[in-house]
Protein backbone atom coordinates (compact mmCIF):
# COMPACT_ATOMS: atom_id res chain seq x y z
CA UNK A 1 0.00 0.00 0.00
CA UNK A 2 1.42 3.75 -1.23
CA UNK A 3 0.33 5.70 1.92
CA UNK A 4 -1.75 9.05 1.22
CA UNK A 5 -0.09 12.09 1.08
CA UNK A 6 -1.31 14.32 4.59
CA UNK A 7 -0.80 17.70 6.56
CA UNK A 8 -1.41 17.22 9.65
CA UNK A 9 -1.31 13.58 10.17
CA UNK A 10 2.52 12.01 10.79
CA UNK A 11 1.91 8.20 9.33
CA UNK A 12 4.25 5.28 9.77
CA UNK A 13 3.96 1.81 8.86
CA UNK A 14 5.02 -0.49 11.34
CA UNK A 15 4.12 -4.33 9.68
CA UNK A 16 0.76 -4.55 9.83
CA UNK A 17 -0.18 -1.60 12.04
CA UNK A 18 -0.07 2.08 10.49
CA UNK A 19 0.22 4.49 13.17
CA UNK A 20 -1.21 7.69 12.49
CA UNK A 21 0.09 10.84 14.45
CA UNK A 22 -2.24 13.70 14.47
CA UNK A 23 0.32 16.90 14.73
CA UNK A 24 -0.74 20.27 14.59
CA UNK A 25 0.32 21.90 17.13
CA UNK A 26 -1.34 25.30 16.32
CA UNK A 27 -4.61 24.43 16.64
CA UNK A 28 -4.04 21.90 19.25
CA UNK A 29 -5.28 19.37 16.70
CA UNK A 30 -8.52 20.50 16.04
CA UNK A 31 -10.97 19.29 13.73
CA UNK A 32 -9.70 21.49 10.85
CA UNK A 33 -10.59 20.98 7.13
CA UNK A 34 -7.01 19.80 7.13
CA UNK A 35 -7.48 16.96 8.88
CA UNK A 36 -10.57 15.98 7.60
CA UNK A 37 -9.28 15.71 4.49
CA UNK A 38 -6.35 13.50 6.01
CA UNK A 39 -8.11 11.32 7.72
CA UNK A 40 -10.85 10.98 4.71
CA UNK A 41 -7.60 9.53 2.83
CA UNK A 42 -5.85 7.49 5.05
CA UNK A 43 -9.40 5.49 5.42
CA UNK A 44 -9.80 5.28 1.85
CA UNK A 45 -6.36 4.44 1.19
CA UNK A 46 -6.21 1.19 3.80
CA UNK A 47 -10.29 0.00 3.46
CA UNK A 48 -9.61 -2.55 1.08
CA UNK A 49 -5.75 -3.56 1.93
CA UNK A 50 -5.65 -6.47 4.07
CA UNK A 51 -1.83 -6.53 5.30
CA UNK A 52 -3.22 -3.49 7.10
CA UNK A 53 -4.75 -4.78 10.15
CA UNK A 54 -4.26 -2.07 12.48
CA UNK A 55 -4.45 1.49 12.56
CA UNK A 56 -3.55 3.62 15.89
CA UNK A 57 -4.91 6.96 16.24
CA UNK A 58 -3.06 9.27 18.49
CA UNK A 59 -2.03 12.71 18.90
CA UNK A 60 1.58 14.94 19.30
CA UNK A 61 1.95 18.12 21.12
CA UNK A 62 0.11 17.10 24.36
CA UNK A 63 -3.28 16.57 22.49
CA UNK A 64 -5.53 14.13 21.47
CA UNK A 65 -7.94 16.01 19.26
CA UNK A 66 -9.23 19.37 20.56
CA UNK A 67 -12.38 19.28 18.59
CA UNK A 68 -14.44 21.71 16.68
CA UNK A 69 -11.85 24.58 14.56
CA UNK A 70 -13.82 27.67 15.72
CA UNK A 71 -12.01 29.65 13.89
CA UNK A 72 -13.16 28.28 10.40
CA UNK A 73 -16.22 28.08 11.37
CA UNK A 74 -16.38 31.93 12.28
CA UNK A 75 -15.39 32.80 8.71
CA UNK A 76 -18.34 30.15 7.71
CA UNK A 77 -20.65 32.67 9.71
CA UNK A 78 -19.08 35.71 7.34
CA UNK A 79 -20.29 34.29 4.41
CA UNK A 80 -23.86 36.02 2.97
CA UNK A 81 -26.00 33.35 1.85
CA UNK A 82 -27.36 33.73 -1.59
CA UNK A 83 -30.78 32.61 -2.33
CA UNK A 84 -31.22 28.45 -2.66
CA UNK A 85 -27.40 27.92 -1.30
CA UNK A 86 -26.44 25.57 1.20
CA UNK A 87 -25.16 26.94 4.52
CA UNK A 88 -21.27 26.51 4.40
CA UNK A 89 -21.93 25.47 8.11
CA UNK A 90 -24.50 22.53 7.13
CA UNK A 91 -21.68 21.34 4.02
CA UNK A 92 -19.04 21.34 6.85
CA UNK A 93 -21.06 19.75 9.58
CA UNK A 94 -22.42 17.06 7.44
CA UNK A 95 -19.15 16.20 5.55
CA UNK A 96 -17.71 15.43 9.53
CA UNK A 97 -20.87 12.93 9.77
CA UNK A 98 -19.60 11.06 6.86
CA UNK A 99 -16.41 10.68 8.69
CA UNK A 100 -16.94 9.49 11.98
CA UNK A 101 -19.24 7.46 9.87
CA UNK A 102 -16.34 6.12 7.63
CA UNK A 103 -13.90 5.43 10.83
CA UNK A 104 -16.87 3.85 12.88
CA UNK A 105 -17.71 1.34 10.17
CA UNK A 106 -13.68 0.75 8.71
CA UNK A 107 -12.93 -2.79 8.32
CA UNK A 108 -9.45 -2.84 10.59
CA UNK A 109 -9.37 -2.31 13.67
CA UNK A 110 -9.41 1.05 15.06
CA UNK A 111 -7.29 1.78 18.45
CA UNK A 112 -7.26 5.12 19.66
CA UNK A 113 -4.64 6.59 22.05
CA UNK A 114 -5.99 9.28 24.13
CA UNK A 115 -2.69 11.44 26.14
CA UNK A 116 -3.93 14.70 26.14
CA UNK A 117 -7.45 16.30 25.63
CA UNK A 118 -10.00 14.99 23.37
CA UNK A 119 -12.95 17.18 23.72
CA UNK A 120 -16.21 17.11 21.04
CA UNK A 121 -14.82 15.98 18.29
CA UNK A 122 -11.57 14.46 19.39
CA UNK A 123 -14.03 12.49 21.98
CA UNK A 124 -16.60 11.65 18.51
CA UNK A 125 -13.15 10.27 17.32
CA UNK A 126 -12.76 8.28 20.43
CA UNK A 127 -15.84 6.77 20.49
CA UNK A 128 -15.88 5.68 17.01
CA UNK A 129 -12.12 3.43 17.77
CA UNK A 130 -12.58 -0.09 18.63
CA UNK A 131 -10.27 0.51 21.35
CA UNK A 132 -9.57 3.29 23.59
CA UNK A 133 -6.32 3.18 25.84
CA UNK A 134 -5.66 6.66 28.18
CA UNK A 135 -3.09 8.00 29.50
CA UNK A 136 -3.45 10.23 32.83
CA UNK A 137 -3.40 13.16 30.59
CA UNK A 138 -6.04 12.21 28.80
CA UNK A 139 -9.35 14.21 29.28
CA UNK A 140 -12.21 14.00 27.78
CA UNK A 141 -15.39 16.51 27.65
CA UNK A 142 -18.74 16.90 25.83
CA UNK A 143 -17.73 20.39 25.64
CA UNK A 144 -20.55 22.34 22.27
CA UNK A 145 -22.86 22.81 24.70
CA UNK A 146 -20.99 25.24 26.25
CA UNK A 147 -19.96 26.83 23.00
CA UNK A 148 -23.98 27.22 22.38
CA UNK A 149 -24.12 24.38 19.78
CA UNK A 150 -25.12 21.01 20.18
CA UNK A 151 -22.62 17.37 19.17
CA UNK A 152 -24.84 16.42 16.50
CA UNK A 153 -22.88 14.20 14.49
CA UNK A 154 -20.62 12.65 17.29
CA UNK A 155 -24.00 11.99 19.06
CA UNK A 156 -25.16 8.57 17.95
CA UNK A 157 -21.23 7.72 18.29
CA UNK A 158 -21.07 8.28 21.85
CA UNK A 159 -24.10 6.98 22.36
CA UNK A 160 -23.30 3.49 21.19
CA UNK A 161 -20.31 3.58 23.21
CA UNK A 162 -21.08 4.63 26.31
CA UNK A 163 -24.73 4.18 26.76
CA UNK A 164 -27.33 6.85 26.91
CA UNK A 165 -27.83 8.10 30.50
CA UNK A 166 -24.09 8.73 30.01
CA UNK A 167 -23.92 10.05 27.10
CA UNK A 168 -27.01 12.27 28.58
CA UNK A 169 -25.20 13.77 32.19
CA UNK A 170 -21.96 14.39 29.85
CA UNK A 171 -23.60 16.37 27.13
CA UNK A 172 -25.87 18.56 29.17
CA UNK A 173 -23.31 19.71 31.30
CA UNK A 174 -20.54 19.74 29.27
CA UNK A 175 -18.08 18.29 32.56
CA UNK A 176 -14.59 17.23 32.12
CA UNK A 177 -13.72 13.65 33.34
CA UNK A 178 -10.40 12.13 33.07
CA UNK A 179 -9.01 8.60 32.03
CA UNK A 180 -10.36 6.68 34.99
CA UNK A 181 -13.90 8.17 35.21
CA UNK A 182 -13.46 7.36 31.05
CA UNK A 183 -12.83 3.73 32.02
CA UNK A 184 -15.60 3.59 34.58
CA UNK A 185 -18.00 4.61 32.35
CA UNK A 186 -16.95 2.18 29.34
CA UNK A 187 -15.48 5.13 27.06
CA UNK A 188 -12.05 3.74 28.28
CA UNK A 189 -11.32 0.16 27.73
CA UNK A 190 -7.34 0.82 28.81
CA UNK A 191 -6.35 2.70 31.45
CA UNK A 192 -2.70 2.93 31.43
CA UNK A 193 -0.86 4.80 34.56
CA UNK A 194 2.36 4.22 32.96
CA UNK A 195 4.29 4.01 29.67
CA UNK A 196 5.52 0.60 30.34
CA UNK A 197 1.27 -0.16 30.85
CA UNK A 198 0.43 1.64 27.71
CA UNK A 199 2.99 -0.67 25.67
CA UNK A 200 2.36 -4.09 27.28
CA UNK A 201 -1.75 -3.48 26.32
CA UNK A 202 -0.62 -2.46 23.08
CA UNK A 203 1.91 -5.44 22.54
CA UNK A 204 -0.75 -7.62 23.75
CA UNK A 205 -3.47 -6.16 21.15
CA UNK A 206 -0.92 -6.59 18.85
CA UNK A 207 -0.15 -10.56 19.34
CA UNK A 208 -4.01 -11.34 19.57
CA UNK A 209 -4.66 -9.59 16.67
CA UNK A 210 -1.72 -11.17 14.90
CA UNK A 211 -3.64 -14.57 14.82
CA UNK A 212 -6.94 -13.13 14.00
CA UNK A 213 -7.91 -13.54 9.56
CA UNK A 214 -7.66 -10.02 8.68
CA UNK A 215 -10.65 -10.68 5.88
CA UNK A 216 -12.58 -12.61 9.11
CA UNK A 217 -11.91 -9.45 11.24
CA UNK A 218 -13.80 -7.12 8.49
CA UNK A 219 -16.55 -9.40 7.63
CA UNK A 220 -17.14 -9.80 11.98
CA UNK A 221 -16.68 -5.96 12.37
CA UNK A 222 -19.45 -5.14 9.68
CA UNK A 223 -21.71 -8.01 11.34
CA UNK A 224 -21.30 -6.12 14.34
CA UNK A 225 -22.09 -2.95 14.21
CA UNK A 226 -25.90 -3.25 13.05
CA UNK A 227 -26.60 -5.56 15.73
CA UNK A 228 -27.62 -2.39 18.17
CA UNK A 229 -31.23 -1.86 18.51
CA UNK A 230 -31.84 -5.24 15.89
CA UNK A 231 -33.14 -8.37 16.92
CA UNK A 232 -31.30 -11.13 16.27
CA UNK A 233 -33.73 -13.02 13.70
CA UNK A 234 -33.74 -9.73 11.77
CA UNK A 235 -29.93 -10.50 11.24
CA UNK A 236 -30.51 -14.50 10.50
CA UNK A 237 -29.82 -14.06 6.92
CA UNK A 238 -27.53 -11.76 6.40
CA UNK A 239 -25.28 -13.83 9.83
CA UNK A 240 -25.59 -16.93 7.58
CA UNK A 241 -24.45 -15.59 3.92
CA UNK A 242 -21.46 -14.32 5.74
CA UNK A 243 -20.55 -16.93 7.33
CA UNK A 244 -20.90 -19.68 4.88
CA UNK A 245 -18.97 -17.08 2.30
CA UNK A 246 -16.06 -16.80 4.96
CA UNK A 247 -16.07 -20.80 5.33
CA UNK A 248 -15.76 -21.07 1.52
CA UNK A 249 -13.36 -18.57 0.92
CA UNK A 250 -9.47 -19.05 1.37
CA UNK A 251 -9.30 -17.79 5.09
CA UNK A 252 -11.99 -20.39 5.89
CA UNK A 253 -10.08 -23.35 3.99
CA UNK A 254 -7.44 -22.41 5.47
CA UNK A 255 -8.05 -21.85 9.42
CA UNK A 256 -10.06 -25.24 9.18
CA UNK A 257 -6.61 -26.86 7.57
CA UNK A 258 -4.30 -25.37 9.88
CA UNK A 259 -6.74 -26.32 12.75
CA UNK A 260 -6.32 -30.15 11.72
CA UNK A 261 -2.98 -29.77 11.00
CA UNK A 262 -2.26 -28.58 13.84
CA UNK A 263 -0.08 -25.61 12.72
CA UNK A 264 -0.42 -21.34 12.61
CA UNK A 265 -2.68 -20.36 9.85
CA UNK A 266 -0.54 -18.21 7.20
CA UNK A 267 -2.31 -14.83 8.22
CA UNK A 268 -0.77 -15.15 10.93
CA UNK A 269 1.83 -12.60 11.98
CA UNK A 270 3.96 -11.56 14.66
CA UNK A 271 3.72 -7.72 15.33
Amino acid sequence: MDLPTTKVIRLERRGFRLIATIDDPATRNAMTDELAADLFGILDATHDDRSVRVLVLQGANGAFCAGANLKANLERLKIDLKLDETDPLFIANRRGGELYAKLNAHPMLVIAIVDGPAFGGGLGLTCCADIVLATPRARFALSETGLGIPPAQIAPYVVARIGLRHARRLALTGARFDGQEGAAIGLVDHYCPRESDLQSTLASIYENVGRCAPGANATTKRLLLPTVGRRPEELADEAATAFSASLRGEEGREGLAAFLEKRPARWVEKP
